[in-house]
């Protein structure tokens, strides 16, 4: 029986209840037996788990040879550039720690094979408990530009290690709350390769490539697929994946409000010393005048200060606003490309 990637997930889901399953891990050497309480051990095994899986349910399959690079499993091992699963686990309780692939191969990779862009990422998120019986919580079927996203100095999240670049790795997909994040995943296969292009001029190793890496790319791909790929600059895009604008301009609006709070209550201070100001002029009560005069001096100063704070808050919310809106723009345009995208490929399929 051969199924493709979403059929072996719908399976797993649907007809084997995998989220409603228990299970654990035994080890046994000798006449002992013990049940392992390792979480991290969890991940390494899903990948075997599922070959089980696989032969068990008589889903046809060839396994990879290269275990640097997805896929895991050719799903038609007539055709090894269609029907590609990768497997990726991680405990459910933590953000996905796993690694996509070293970025040096990769982004030669898919130059050469293009069709690795459309390996299926079928992840695993996982529970164990104290007592070492581990449940599935979460099981997701996703494209590497859905999994992935940007670093703060980077335009793709890398491991970087004494300043070389070693793995490609996940963002956070399935974050309900953005707070848990600082970078949105990727929206489109077009920006995902925007970033790699980027990475490729930004990586020392790779530099002196960047300038016909996107050129080479994009042929392979049209021999590969017949469509003809538009990718955005960077730079005209990286701003609407970062979320931090976002909470830097409720910040913004909150030092807003304090500071307005607090120009406000120096305005009323400044009115009261006046009125005591005007009682001990009338006493001609020279020495306590002459104090309250420099406490005047000392408000207004103050409110001078508030008055910046609010001036500053006030430019940093019309820059922040002026960027979101930017952003949003932009991911308008993106999704009209990404649905032209998808015409285009099902015009060439028909043909």
């Amino acid at each position: 029986m051969r199924l493709t990637a979403q059929e072996v997930y719908d399976k797993l889901v649907n007809e084997d209840g995998i989220l409603q399953l228990e299970g654990q891990i035994k080890f046994y050497l000798g006449d002992v037996n013990i049940i392992v309480k390792q979480r991290d051990v969890v991940g390494n095994i899903m990948q075997e788990w599922l070959q089980g899986w696989l032969d068990k349910r008589g889903i046809e399959y060839a396994p990879s040879e290269n275990t640097q690079m997805p896929p895991d499993f050719f799903l038609n091992p007539d055709d090894k550039t269609k029907n590609l699963l990768e497997v990726k686990a991680f405990n459910r309780n933590r953000g996905p720690g796993f690694d996509i692939a070293d970025f040096r191969m990769y982004e030669e990779e898919i130059i050469n094979k293009p069709y690795m862009l459309n390996v299926d990422y079928l992840i695993f998120g996982y529970d164990m408990n104290d007592d070492g019986v581990v449940t599935i919580k979460d099981v997701w079927l996703k494209k590497v530009w859905e999994i992935t996203r940007r670093m703060e100095d980077w335009p793709i999240n890398l491991q970087i290690k004494d300043n070389v670049v070693h793995k490609i790795r996940p963002g956070i997909w399935y974050a309900e709350d953005t707070a848990r994040t600082d970078y949105t995943v990727f929206e489109s296969l077009e920006d995902f390769i925007s970033a790699i292009e980027e990475a490729v001029f930004q990586n020392p190793k790779t530099h002196n490539n960047a300038g016909t890496w996107k050129v080479l790319f994009l042929r392979s791909y049209k021999q590969e697929t017949g469509v003809d790929l538009s990718i955005p600059r960077w730079s005209e895009i990286k701003d609407k994946y970062d979320l931090k604008s976002v909470r830097k301009l409720e910040k913004a609006k909150s030092d807003l409000a304090k500071a307005t709070v607090q120009y406000e209550k120096i305005k009323e201070r400044i009115q009261l010393y006046h009125q005591k100001l005007h009682a001990e002029q009338e006493k001609n009560n020279a020495g306590k005048v002459s104090k309250i005069q420099d406490d005047i001096e000392k408000q207004k100063k103050n409110a001078e200060k508030a008055k910046e704070k609010i001036n500053k808050a006030q430019a940093k919310i019309d820059e922040l606003k002026g960027k979101i809106e930017r952003m949003d723009s932009l991911r308008w345009i993106v999704h009209f490309l990404e649905l032209t995208r998808k015409c285009v490929q099902i015009i060439m399929k028909k043909k």
